[in-house]
């Protein structure tokens, strides 16, 4: 269960380094299967919804378009 997400004003320098480096990918970001920045939203839409005040709608976007990769060497 996941009760809480950090910002990276929360993070210290060991799990920050985590987020850049190597191995680093960058991937487009929708906010629906028909909206994205290139097509409808503006960067102030986006931050917007990532930084506003919809906690629940933001919290539920993220869960539901988590994507966990599994690293381990077998």
């Amino acid at each position: 269960d996941i009760s809480r997400f950090k910002g990276l004003g929360e993070i210290n320098d060991d799990e920050f380094a985590e987020f850049i480096g190597p191995n680093m990918r960058l991937d487009p970001v929708l906010l629906d299967e028909n909206i994205s920045l290139k097509k409808d939203h503006t960067i102030a839409d986006l931050l917007e919804f990532y930084m506003g005040t919809n906690t629940m709608t933001r919290q539920n976007f993220i869960i539901d378009n988590l994507i966990v990769e599994d690293d381990t060497e077998l």
